[in-house]
Protein backbone atom coordinates (compact mmCIF):
# COMPACT_ATOMS: atom_id res chain seq x y z
CA UNK A 1 0.00 0.00 0.00
CA UNK A 2 1.21 3.53 -0.76
CA UNK A 3 1.62 5.98 2.14
CA UNK A 4 -1.18 8.56 2.50
CA UNK A 5 -0.55 12.09 1.26
CA UNK A 6 -0.11 13.38 4.83
CA UNK A 7 2.76 10.93 5.45
CA UNK A 8 4.38 11.82 2.12
CA UNK A 9 4.44 15.48 3.16
CA UNK A 10 5.91 14.67 6.58
CA UNK A 11 8.90 13.11 4.85
CA UNK A 12 9.84 16.37 3.06
CA UNK A 13 13.60 16.87 3.30
CA UNK A 14 14.28 18.60 -0.01
CA UNK A 15 12.68 21.61 -1.62
CA UNK A 16 11.53 21.27 -5.22
CA UNK A 17 10.83 24.21 -7.52
CA UNK A 18 9.56 24.09 -11.10
CA UNK A 19 11.48 24.80 -13.17
CA UNK A 20 14.80 24.06 -11.49
CA UNK A 21 16.05 27.51 -10.44
CA UNK A 22 19.42 29.06 -11.12
CA UNK A 23 20.09 28.99 -7.39
CA UNK A 24 18.30 27.36 -4.46
CA UNK A 25 19.55 27.47 -0.86
CA UNK A 26 17.49 25.70 1.82
CA UNK A 27 18.59 26.11 5.45
CA UNK A 28 16.63 23.02 6.51
CA UNK A 29 14.28 25.10 8.67
CA UNK A 30 10.50 25.11 8.36
CA UNK A 31 8.30 27.80 9.88
CA UNK A 32 4.61 27.67 10.72
CA UNK A 33 2.56 29.52 8.15
CA UNK A 34 -0.77 31.20 8.95
CA UNK A 35 -1.26 33.32 5.83
CA UNK A 36 0.25 35.89 3.50
CA UNK A 37 -0.55 39.20 1.76
CA UNK A 38 -0.71 37.70 -1.73
CA UNK A 39 -2.87 39.59 -4.25
CA UNK A 40 -6.52 38.95 -3.40
CA UNK A 41 -7.20 37.02 -6.62
CA UNK A 42 -4.35 34.56 -6.00
CA UNK A 43 -5.29 34.18 -2.34
CA UNK A 44 -8.82 33.22 -3.31
CA UNK A 45 -8.04 30.97 -6.26
CA UNK A 46 -5.25 29.07 -4.53
CA UNK A 47 -6.98 29.04 -1.13
CA UNK A 48 -4.18 30.82 0.73
CA UNK A 49 -5.40 32.85 3.73
CA UNK A 50 -4.29 36.27 4.88
CA UNK A 51 -2.02 36.14 7.91
CA UNK A 52 1.07 37.46 9.62
CA UNK A 53 3.51 36.77 6.75
CA UNK A 54 4.30 39.64 4.37
CA UNK A 55 5.69 39.95 0.85
CA UNK A 56 8.25 42.73 0.56
CA UNK A 57 9.40 43.95 -2.87
CA UNK A 58 13.06 44.70 -3.41
CA UNK A 59 15.47 45.25 -6.31
CA UNK A 60 17.97 42.62 -7.43
CA UNK A 61 19.04 40.85 -10.62
CA UNK A 62 16.91 38.15 -12.32
CA UNK A 63 13.82 36.89 -10.50
CA UNK A 64 13.90 35.54 -6.99
CA UNK A 65 12.77 35.46 -3.40
CA UNK A 66 14.13 35.02 0.10
CA UNK A 67 12.12 33.66 3.04
CA UNK A 68 13.05 35.08 6.43
CA UNK A 69 11.48 33.08 9.22
CA UNK A 70 12.46 35.44 12.00
CA UNK A 71 10.81 38.53 10.48
CA UNK A 72 8.06 36.50 8.77
CA UNK A 73 8.83 38.27 5.51
CA UNK A 74 9.33 37.07 1.96
CA UNK A 75 11.46 39.41 -0.11
CA UNK A 76 10.77 39.16 -3.85
CA UNK A 77 12.38 40.75 -6.91
CA UNK A 78 11.89 40.63 -10.68
CA UNK A 79 8.72 39.23 -12.26
CA UNK A 80 6.04 39.20 -9.56
CA UNK A 81 4.01 36.45 -11.24
CA UNK A 82 6.98 34.11 -11.26
CA UNK A 83 7.75 34.93 -7.62
CA UNK A 84 4.15 34.39 -6.56
CA UNK A 85 4.07 31.02 -8.36
CA UNK A 86 7.24 29.96 -6.56
CA UNK A 87 5.78 30.97 -3.19
CA UNK A 88 2.68 28.87 -3.84
CA UNK A 89 4.89 25.94 -4.87
CA UNK A 90 6.75 26.23 -1.55
CA UNK A 91 3.50 26.27 0.42
CA UNK A 92 2.33 23.07 -1.27
CA UNK A 93 5.28 21.01 -0.09
CA UNK A 94 4.39 20.92 3.60
CA UNK A 95 0.92 22.31 4.32
CA UNK A 96 0.82 24.82 7.13
CA UNK A 97 4.55 25.51 6.83
CA UNK A 98 7.00 27.45 4.69
CA UNK A 99 10.69 26.62 4.22
CA UNK A 100 13.50 29.09 4.82
CA UNK A 101 14.96 29.39 1.33
CA UNK A 102 16.71 31.74 -1.04
CA UNK A 103 15.82 31.32 -4.73
CA UNK A 104 17.12 32.89 -7.95
CA UNK A 105 15.40 32.19 -11.27
CA UNK A 106 16.39 33.15 -14.81
CA UNK A 107 13.99 31.74 -17.42
CA UNK A 108 15.45 31.32 -20.90
CA UNK A 109 12.27 31.40 -22.99
CA UNK A 110 10.06 34.49 -23.18
CA UNK A 111 7.23 32.50 -24.81
CA UNK A 112 6.17 29.53 -22.64
CA UNK A 113 2.90 28.20 -24.00
CA UNK A 114 0.40 25.36 -23.90
CA UNK A 115 -1.96 24.60 -26.81
CA UNK A 116 -5.10 22.56 -26.11
CA UNK A 117 -7.33 21.03 -28.79
CA UNK A 118 -11.00 21.24 -27.77
CA UNK A 119 -12.42 20.61 -31.25
CA UNK A 120 -12.26 16.82 -31.54
CA UNK A 121 -14.85 15.90 -28.93
CA UNK A 122 -13.96 17.09 -25.43
CA UNK A 123 -14.81 20.71 -24.58
CA UNK A 124 -13.68 21.68 -21.07
CA UNK A 125 -16.15 23.33 -18.75
CA UNK A 126 -15.24 26.86 -17.67
CA UNK A 127 -14.17 25.48 -14.29
CA UNK A 128 -11.85 23.00 -16.02
CA UNK A 129 -10.36 25.80 -18.10
CA UNK A 130 -9.69 27.67 -14.86
CA UNK A 131 -8.10 24.60 -13.29
CA UNK A 132 -5.80 24.25 -16.31
CA UNK A 133 -4.89 27.94 -16.13
CA UNK A 134 -4.05 27.67 -12.41
CA UNK A 135 -1.75 24.75 -13.16
CA UNK A 136 -0.09 26.68 -15.99
CA UNK A 137 0.42 29.69 -13.71
CA UNK A 138 1.93 27.53 -10.99
CA UNK A 139 4.41 26.07 -13.50
CA UNK A 140 5.22 29.53 -14.94
CA UNK A 141 3.66 29.26 -18.38
CA UNK A 142 2.56 32.59 -19.79
CA UNK A 143 0.53 31.64 -22.89
CA UNK A 144 -2.47 29.38 -23.43
CA UNK A 145 -3.87 28.68 -26.91
CA UNK A 146 -7.33 27.19 -27.38
CA UNK A 147 -7.66 25.21 -30.61
CA UNK A 148 -11.21 25.83 -31.82
CA UNK A 149 -11.82 24.73 -35.43
CA UNK A 150 -15.63 25.30 -35.47
CA UNK A 151 -16.09 25.94 -31.74
CA UNK A 152 -15.12 29.61 -31.55
CA UNK A 153 -18.13 31.75 -30.48
CA UNK A 154 -18.82 33.32 -33.87
CA UNK A 155 -22.02 35.36 -33.67
CA UNK A 156 -22.35 36.18 -37.38
CA UNK A 157 -22.53 32.47 -38.27
CA UNK A 158 -24.55 30.93 -35.43
CA UNK A 159 -24.99 27.51 -37.11
CA UNK A 160 -21.26 26.77 -36.85
CA UNK A 161 -20.40 24.50 -33.92
CA UNK A 162 -24.01 24.02 -32.81
CA UNK A 163 -24.60 20.76 -30.88
CA UNK A 164 -20.84 20.28 -30.49
CA UNK A 165 -20.36 22.25 -27.28
CA UNK A 166 -18.91 25.43 -28.76
CA UNK A 167 -18.05 28.14 -26.29
CA UNK A 168 -20.44 31.03 -25.82
CA UNK A 169 -19.02 34.55 -26.03
CA UNK A 170 -19.52 34.83 -22.25
CA UNK A 171 -17.62 31.59 -21.56
CA UNK A 172 -14.75 32.66 -23.81
CA UNK A 173 -14.51 36.07 -22.14
CA UNK A 174 -14.53 34.50 -18.69
CA UNK A 175 -11.66 32.16 -19.58
CA UNK A 176 -9.65 34.95 -21.25
CA UNK A 177 -10.11 37.30 -18.28
CA UNK A 178 -9.24 34.58 -15.79
CA UNK A 179 -5.99 33.94 -17.64
CA UNK A 180 -5.24 37.67 -17.71
CA UNK A 181 -5.47 37.87 -13.92
CA UNK A 182 -2.90 35.07 -13.75
CA UNK A 183 -0.58 36.79 -16.22
CA UNK A 184 -1.38 34.25 -18.93
CA UNK A 185 -2.36 35.43 -22.40
CA UNK A 186 -5.21 33.27 -23.70
CA UNK A 187 -5.44 33.40 -27.49
CA UNK A 188 -7.45 31.58 -30.18
CA UNK A 189 -5.94 28.94 -32.44
CA UNK A 190 -8.02 28.90 -35.62
CA UNK A 191 -8.15 26.86 -38.84
CA UNK A 192 -9.18 28.90 -41.89
CA UNK A 193 -7.54 26.96 -44.72
CA UNK A 194 -7.34 23.28 -43.70
CA UNK A 195 -8.99 21.27 -40.90
CA UNK A 196 -12.31 23.00 -41.64
CA UNK A 197 -14.29 19.78 -42.05
CA UNK A 198 -16.82 20.52 -39.31
CA UNK A 199 -17.63 23.86 -40.97
CA UNK A 200 -17.48 22.77 -44.62
CA UNK A 201 -19.66 19.73 -43.91
CA UNK A 202 -22.59 22.03 -43.09
CA UNK A 203 -24.81 22.23 -46.22
CA UNK A 204 -24.64 26.03 -46.39
CA UNK A 205 -20.85 25.87 -46.77
CA UNK A 206 -20.42 22.82 -49.05
CA UNK A 207 -19.61 25.01 -52.03
CA UNK A 208 -16.58 26.44 -50.21
CA UNK A 209 -14.81 23.08 -50.03
CA UNK A 210 -11.73 22.49 -52.18
CA UNK A 211 -12.42 18.79 -52.29
CA UNK A 212 -15.72 17.45 -53.57
CA UNK A 213 -15.95 15.61 -50.25
CA UNK A 214 -16.16 18.41 -47.61
CA UNK A 215 -14.96 16.04 -44.88
CA UNK A 216 -11.41 16.46 -46.22
CA UNK A 217 -11.52 19.91 -44.65
CA UNK A 218 -9.62 22.12 -47.10
CA UNK A 219 -11.06 25.48 -48.17
CA UNK A 220 -11.23 26.31 -51.88
CA UNK A 221 -9.22 29.52 -51.72
CA UNK A 222 -9.56 30.02 -55.48
CA UNK A 223 -13.23 30.81 -54.70
CA UNK A 224 -13.60 34.49 -53.79
CA UNK A 225 -16.73 33.86 -51.69
CA UNK A 226 -14.91 31.10 -49.77
CA UNK A 227 -11.97 33.39 -49.08
CA UNK A 228 -14.21 36.23 -47.90
CA UNK A 229 -16.04 33.79 -45.65
CA UNK A 230 -12.73 32.83 -43.99
CA UNK A 231 -11.71 36.47 -43.64
CA UNK A 232 -15.04 37.33 -42.03
CA UNK A 233 -14.54 34.55 -39.47
CA UNK A 234 -11.01 35.77 -38.79
CA UNK A 235 -12.03 39.42 -38.37
CA UNK A 236 -14.72 38.48 -35.85
CA UNK A 237 -12.27 36.31 -33.88
CA UNK A 238 -9.68 39.11 -33.87
CA UNK A 239 -12.26 41.62 -32.64
CA UNK A 240 -13.48 39.27 -29.90
CA UNK A 241 -9.98 38.43 -28.63
CA UNK A 242 -8.03 40.95 -26.54
CA UNK A 243 -4.87 38.85 -26.92
CA UNK A 244 -1.76 40.10 -28.67
CA UNK A 245 -1.45 36.84 -30.62
CA UNK A 246 -3.85 35.18 -33.07
CA UNK A 247 -3.02 31.71 -34.39
CA UNK A 248 -4.31 31.49 -37.97
CA UNK A 249 -3.54 27.77 -38.46
CA UNK A 250 -2.30 26.82 -41.92
CA UNK A 251 -1.13 23.24 -41.33
CA UNK A 252 -1.66 20.11 -43.42
CA UNK A 253 -3.39 21.83 -46.35
CA UNK A 254 -2.33 18.97 -48.61
CA UNK A 255 -5.46 19.11 -50.76
CA UNK A 256 -5.06 22.80 -51.57
CA UNK A 257 -4.82 23.25 -55.34
CA UNK A 258 -5.90 19.69 -56.06
CA UNK A 259 -9.69 19.88 -56.19
CA UNK A 260 -12.05 22.53 -57.50
CA UNK A 261 -9.19 25.00 -57.95
CA UNK A 262 -7.42 22.48 -60.19
CA UNK A 263 -10.62 21.91 -62.16
CA UNK A 264 -10.68 25.62 -63.06
CA UNK A 265 -7.20 25.87 -64.57
CA UNK A 266 -5.87 22.37 -65.04
CA UNK A 267 -2.67 23.60 -63.37
CA UNK A 268 -1.55 22.80 -59.79
CA UNK A 269 -1.16 26.12 -57.98
CA UNK A 270 -1.31 24.99 -54.33
CA UNK A 271 1.74 26.90 -53.03
CA UNK A 272 0.72 30.13 -54.77
CA UNK A 273 -2.86 29.87 -53.48
CA UNK A 274 -1.58 29.15 -49.98
CA UNK A 275 0.76 32.14 -49.93
CA UNK A 276 -1.88 34.53 -51.29
CA UNK A 277 -4.61 33.39 -48.87
CA UNK A 278 -2.36 33.54 -45.84
CA UNK A 279 -0.93 36.89 -46.93
CA UNK A 280 -4.43 38.31 -46.61
CA UNK A 281 -4.99 36.70 -43.21
CA UNK A 282 -1.63 37.90 -41.90
CA UNK A 283 -2.53 41.44 -42.94
CA UNK A 284 -5.96 41.25 -41.26
CA UNK A 285 -4.28 40.32 -37.99
CA UNK A 286 -1.52 42.92 -38.32
CA UNK A 287 -3.99 45.71 -39.14
CA UNK A 288 -5.37 45.29 -35.61
CA UNK A 289 -1.90 45.57 -34.06
CA UNK A 290 -1.71 41.87 -33.28
CA UNK A 291 0.88 39.20 -34.05
CA UNK A 292 -0.09 36.25 -36.27
CA UNK A 293 1.12 32.73 -35.51
CA UNK A 294 1.25 30.12 -38.28
CA UNK A 295 2.01 26.39 -38.28
CA UNK A 296 5.29 25.93 -40.14
CA UNK A 297 4.91 22.61 -41.97
CA UNK A 298 3.53 23.91 -45.26
CA UNK A 299 6.13 26.69 -45.51
CA UNK A 300 8.76 24.07 -46.29
CA UNK A 301 6.57 21.09 -47.21
CA UNK A 302 8.46 19.17 -44.52
CA UNK A 303 5.91 16.37 -44.17
CA UNK A 304 5.21 15.86 -47.86
CA UNK A 305 6.73 13.29 -50.21
CA UNK A 306 10.04 14.41 -51.68
CA UNK A 307 8.62 15.34 -55.08
CA UNK A 308 5.80 17.27 -53.42
CA UNK A 309 8.14 18.96 -50.97
CA UNK A 310 10.05 20.58 -53.81
CA UNK A 311 6.87 22.32 -55.01
CA UNK A 312 6.24 23.83 -51.56
CA UNK A 313 9.79 24.58 -50.44
CA UNK A 314 9.77 28.07 -51.93
CA UNK A 315 6.80 29.27 -49.86
CA UNK A 316 9.02 30.04 -46.88
CA UNK A 317 10.90 32.65 -48.93
CA UNK A 318 7.88 34.95 -49.14
CA UNK A 319 8.41 38.28 -47.32
CA UNK A 320 4.90 38.00 -45.82
CA UNK A 321 6.24 35.71 -43.06
CA UNK A 322 8.59 38.42 -41.81
CA UNK A 323 6.16 39.49 -39.08
CA UNK A 324 4.78 36.03 -38.30
CA UNK A 325 5.62 33.70 -35.43
CA UNK A 326 6.26 30.29 -37.02
CA UNK A 327 5.02 27.35 -34.94
CA UNK A 328 7.33 24.46 -35.84
CA UNK A 329 5.64 21.19 -34.84
CA UNK A 330 7.13 17.71 -34.67
CA UNK A 331 5.95 14.94 -32.34
CA UNK A 332 8.54 12.25 -33.04
CA UNK A 333 10.98 10.94 -30.38
CA UNK A 334 14.09 12.48 -31.94
CA UNK A 335 17.29 13.62 -30.28
CA UNK A 336 18.72 17.13 -30.05
CA UNK A 337 20.68 16.78 -33.32
CA UNK A 338 17.56 15.74 -35.24
CA UNK A 339 15.54 18.67 -33.92
CA UNK A 340 18.27 21.21 -34.57
CA UNK A 341 18.01 20.11 -38.19
CA UNK A 342 14.25 20.72 -38.15
CA UNK A 343 14.74 24.15 -36.58
CA UNK A 344 17.27 25.20 -39.21
CA UNK A 345 14.96 24.33 -42.11
CA UNK A 346 13.56 27.86 -41.86
CA UNK A 347 16.85 29.50 -42.77
CA UNK A 348 16.95 33.23 -42.09
CA UNK A 349 13.52 33.02 -40.44
CA UNK A 350 14.80 30.59 -37.83
CA UNK A 351 14.62 33.06 -34.96
CA UNK A 352 10.94 33.79 -35.67
CA UNK A 353 9.90 30.30 -34.65
CA UNK A 354 8.68 28.64 -31.51
CA UNK A 355 9.04 24.87 -31.20
CA UNK A 356 5.93 22.77 -30.68
CA UNK A 357 6.45 19.37 -29.04
CA UNK A 358 3.45 17.11 -28.44
CA UNK A 359 2.00 15.07 -25.59
CA UNK A 360 1.23 11.92 -27.66
CA UNK A 361 -2.25 11.86 -26.13
CA UNK A 362 -4.29 11.75 -29.33
CA UNK A 363 -6.10 8.58 -30.43
CA UNK A 364 -5.30 7.08 -27.03
CA UNK A 365 -6.93 6.71 -23.64
CA UNK A 366 -3.61 7.47 -21.94
CA UNK A 367 -0.56 9.40 -23.20
CA UNK A 368 2.48 7.60 -24.52
CA UNK A 369 4.87 8.94 -21.87
CA UNK A 370 7.95 7.46 -23.54
CA UNK A 371 7.39 9.19 -26.86
CA UNK A 372 6.15 12.44 -25.30
CA UNK A 373 9.09 12.76 -22.92
CA UNK A 374 11.69 11.94 -25.58
CA UNK A 375 10.04 14.38 -27.99
CA UNK A 376 9.92 17.20 -25.44
CA UNK A 377 13.48 16.62 -24.28
CA UNK A 378 15.01 16.55 -27.76
CA UNK A 379 13.00 19.46 -29.18
CA UNK A 380 13.43 21.74 -26.16
CA UNK A 381 17.14 21.06 -25.77
CA UNK A 382 17.53 21.95 -29.44
CA UNK A 383 15.50 25.13 -28.98
CA UNK A 384 17.70 26.13 -26.05
CA UNK A 385 20.87 25.44 -28.02
CA UNK A 386 19.63 27.47 -31.00
CA UNK A 387 18.55 30.39 -28.78
CA UNK A 388 14.90 30.38 -29.89
CA UNK A 389 12.37 32.62 -28.12
CA UNK A 390 9.99 29.94 -26.89
CA UNK A 391 7.82 26.87 -27.16
CA UNK A 392 4.15 25.89 -27.47
CA UNK A 393 3.39 22.46 -26.02
CA UNK A 394 0.54 20.79 -27.95
CA UNK A 395 -2.20 18.41 -26.80
CA UNK A 396 -4.39 17.05 -29.60
CA UNK A 397 -7.65 15.12 -29.55
CA UNK A 398 -7.85 13.12 -32.77
CA UNK A 399 -10.59 10.45 -32.79
CA UNK A 400 -12.71 11.80 -29.96
CA UNK A 401 -10.27 13.19 -27.40
CA UNK A 402 -10.62 10.14 -25.14
CA UNK A 403 -7.53 11.00 -23.09
CA UNK A 404 -8.64 12.85 -19.97
CA UNK A 405 -7.13 16.28 -19.36
CA UNK A 406 -6.07 15.17 -15.88
CA UNK A 407 -3.62 12.67 -17.43
CA UNK A 408 -1.76 15.53 -19.12
CA UNK A 409 -0.88 17.47 -15.97
CA UNK A 410 2.39 15.68 -15.11
CA UNK A 411 3.58 15.97 -18.71
CA UNK A 412 2.84 19.71 -18.73
CA UNK A 413 5.12 19.95 -15.69
CA UNK A 414 7.75 17.78 -17.39
CA UNK A 415 7.73 20.07 -20.43
CA UNK A 416 8.52 23.13 -18.34
CA UNK A 417 11.25 21.23 -16.55
CA UNK A 418 12.87 20.16 -19.83
CA UNK A 419 12.51 23.67 -21.23
CA UNK A 420 13.83 25.67 -18.30
CA UNK A 421 15.19 23.23 -15.73
CA UNK A 422 17.12 19.99 -15.55
CA UNK A 423 14.41 17.57 -16.72
CA UNK A 424 13.91 15.99 -13.30
CA UNK A 425 10.12 16.09 -13.23
CA UNK A 426 9.00 13.06 -11.21
CA UNK A 427 10.08 14.31 -7.77
CA UNK A 428 8.70 17.75 -8.56
CA UNK A 429 5.29 16.38 -9.49
CA UNK A 430 5.26 14.45 -6.22
CA UNK A 431 6.31 17.53 -4.25
CA UNK A 432 3.66 19.84 -5.73
CA UNK A 433 0.78 17.35 -5.60
CA UNK A 434 1.67 15.32 -2.51
CA UNK A 435 1.39 12.18 -4.63
CA UNK A 436 3.62 9.32 -3.40
CA UNK A 437 6.39 8.25 -5.77
CA UNK A 438 4.83 4.81 -5.95
CA UNK A 439 1.87 6.29 -7.81
CA UNK A 440 4.14 8.46 -9.96
CA UNK A 441 5.86 5.26 -11.12
CA UNK A 442 2.47 3.78 -12.00
CA UNK A 443 1.70 6.87 -14.10
CA UNK A 444 4.91 6.24 -16.01
CA UNK A 445 4.25 2.51 -16.32
CA UNK A 446 0.79 3.11 -17.79
CA UNK A 447 2.46 5.48 -20.28
CA UNK A 448 4.81 2.87 -21.70
CA UNK A 449 4.01 1.92 -25.32
CA UNK A 450 2.97 -1.66 -24.53
CA UNK A 451 0.05 -0.15 -22.58
CA UNK A 452 -0.69 3.28 -24.05
CA UNK A 453 -0.35 2.17 -27.68
CA UNK A 454 -2.25 -1.11 -27.37
CA UNK A 455 -5.04 -0.32 -24.91
CA UNK A 456 -7.56 0.99 -27.43
CA UNK A 457 -6.84 -1.69 -30.02
CA UNK A 458 -7.24 -4.57 -27.59
CA UNK A 459 -10.27 -3.14 -25.80
CA UNK A 460 -12.30 -2.79 -28.97
CA UNK A 461 -10.74 -5.69 -30.92
CA UNK A 462 -10.10 -3.67 -34.06
CA UNK A 463 -8.28 -4.61 -37.25
CA UNK A 464 -4.89 -4.03 -35.60
CA UNK A 465 -5.80 -6.45 -32.82
CA UNK A 466 -6.71 -9.25 -35.20
CA UNK A 467 -3.46 -8.83 -37.08
CA UNK A 468 -1.45 -9.65 -33.96
CA UNK A 469 0.43 -12.94 -34.11
CA UNK A 470 0.06 -15.57 -31.39
CA UNK A 471 3.53 -14.65 -30.16
CA UNK A 472 2.57 -10.97 -29.92
CA UNK A 473 -0.64 -11.80 -28.05
CA UNK A 474 1.29 -14.00 -25.62
CA UNK A 475 3.95 -11.34 -25.06
CA UNK A 476 1.37 -8.60 -24.45
CA UNK A 477 -0.53 -10.88 -22.07
CA UNK A 478 2.61 -11.49 -20.01
CA UNK A 479 3.44 -7.78 -19.98
CA UNK A 480 -0.01 -6.76 -18.73
CA UNK A 481 -0.11 -9.55 -16.14
CA UNK A 482 3.26 -8.45 -14.79
CA UNK A 483 2.17 -4.79 -14.65
CA UNK A 484 -1.04 -5.56 -12.76
CA UNK A 485 0.75 -7.88 -10.36
CA UNK A 486 3.47 -5.33 -9.58
CA UNK A 487 0.99 -2.49 -9.08
CA UNK A 488 -1.68 -4.42 -7.20
CA UNK A 489 -2.83 -3.12 -3.83
CA UNK A 490 -2.00 0.52 -4.62
CA UNK A 491 -4.83 2.95 -3.92
CA UNK A 492 -5.02 4.95 -7.17
CA UNK A 493 -6.75 8.24 -8.01
CA UNK A 494 -10.04 7.64 -9.80
CA UNK A 495 -8.71 8.48 -13.28
CA UNK A 496 -5.71 6.14 -12.97
CA UNK A 497 -8.06 3.53 -11.52
CA UNK A 498 -10.00 3.66 -14.78
CA UNK A 499 -6.84 2.88 -16.77
CA UNK A 500 -6.07 -0.04 -14.47
CA UNK A 501 -9.61 -1.32 -15.08
CA UNK A 502 -9.03 -0.98 -18.83
CA UNK A 503 -5.87 -3.08 -18.56
CA UNK A 504 -7.78 -5.71 -16.60
CA UNK A 505 -10.43 -5.89 -19.34
CA UNK A 506 -7.71 -6.04 -22.00
CA UNK A 507 -6.20 -9.00 -20.18
CA UNK A 508 -9.59 -10.71 -20.14
CA UNK A 509 -9.84 -10.09 -23.88
CA UNK A 510 -6.42 -11.63 -24.47
CA UNK A 511 -7.47 -14.67 -22.43
CA UNK A 512 -10.86 -14.93 -24.21
CA UNK A 513 -12.64 -14.33 -20.88
CA UNK A 514 -14.15 -10.89 -21.53
CA UNK A 515 -17.87 -10.31 -20.84
CA UNK A 516 -20.35 -7.63 -22.01
CA UNK A 517 -20.64 -6.37 -18.42
CA UNK A 518 -16.93 -5.49 -18.44
CA UNK A 519 -17.52 -2.85 -21.10
CA UNK A 520 -20.68 -1.50 -19.47
CA UNK A 521 -18.68 -1.04 -16.27
CA UNK A 522 -15.95 0.86 -18.16
CA UNK A 523 -18.53 3.00 -19.96
CA UNK A 524 -20.15 4.08 -16.71
CA UNK A 525 -16.81 4.76 -15.05
CA UNK A 526 -15.52 6.75 -18.01
CA UNK A 527 -18.72 8.80 -18.32
CA UNK A 528 -18.33 10.00 -14.76
CA UNK A 529 -14.72 11.04 -15.39
CA UNK A 530 -15.56 12.80 -18.67
CA UNK A 531 -18.39 14.80 -17.10
CA UNK A 532 -16.19 15.81 -14.17
CA UNK A 533 -14.08 17.95 -16.52
CA UNK A 534 -16.01 18.44 -19.79
CA UNK A 535 -19.29 19.37 -21.37
CA UNK A 536 -21.39 16.34 -22.36
CA UNK A 537 -21.01 16.97 -26.11
CA UNK A 538 -18.94 14.24 -27.74
CA UNK A 539 -19.29 11.74 -24.91
CA UNK A 540 -21.87 9.77 -26.89
CA UNK A 541 -19.22 8.94 -29.49
CA UNK A 542 -16.96 7.35 -26.87
CA UNK A 543 -19.73 5.55 -25.00
CA UNK A 544 -20.95 3.99 -28.24
CA UNK A 545 -17.60 2.24 -28.54
CA UNK A 546 -17.90 0.58 -25.14
CA UNK A 547 -21.51 -0.44 -25.66
CA UNK A 548 -20.71 -1.57 -29.20
CA UNK A 549 -17.93 -3.78 -27.85
CA UNK A 550 -20.35 -5.20 -25.28
CA UNK A 551 -22.85 -5.99 -28.02
CA UNK A 552 -20.28 -7.71 -30.20
CA UNK A 553 -19.09 -9.87 -27.32
CA UNK A 554 -22.68 -10.69 -26.37
CA UNK A 555 -23.44 -11.67 -29.97
CA UNK A 556 -20.19 -13.63 -30.17
CA UNK A 557 -19.10 -11.57 -33.15
CA UNK A 558 -15.68 -10.70 -31.68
Amino acid sequence: MSPPVEEAWKMVKKIEIVPEPKKLVFTGKWFEFDGLNLPEFLSREFNIPRGSWKIVKTERSWNGLEVNGESREIAIWGDEKICHATIIQLLRQKPGHIPEVSVEENLKFSFRGYHLDIARGGVPTVETFKKILRWLFLLKYNYFAIYFEDLFPWEKHPSIGVHRGRLSREEYSEVVNYGKQLGIEVFPSLELAGHMEHILSLPEYWSFSEWHRPGEGCLDVSNEKAREFAYELLREAVEASPSKHIHIGGDETWAMGRGRSLDKTGVFEGPMLYEAHHRNMVNIVKEKGKTPILWGDMLTGMYLREEERAKWSGVVKSPIWQDVVIANWDYSPGDEKYFRGKINMFGEKKMQQIVCPGLSNWNRYYPNFKTALENMKGFLLAARAEGLPGFLLTAWGDDGEECLFSFLEPLILACMEYAEGDGRWEEKWSALTGEPMEIVEIRKAFGQPDVSETLKHVLFADFWYYRMSEAEVYSLKLSMEKLLEEKSGVNLPEDLGFIRSCIEVCLKRLKNEVKPSDFIYLANKYSKLWLSERKPHGLERIIERFWGAAGRVDSKLR
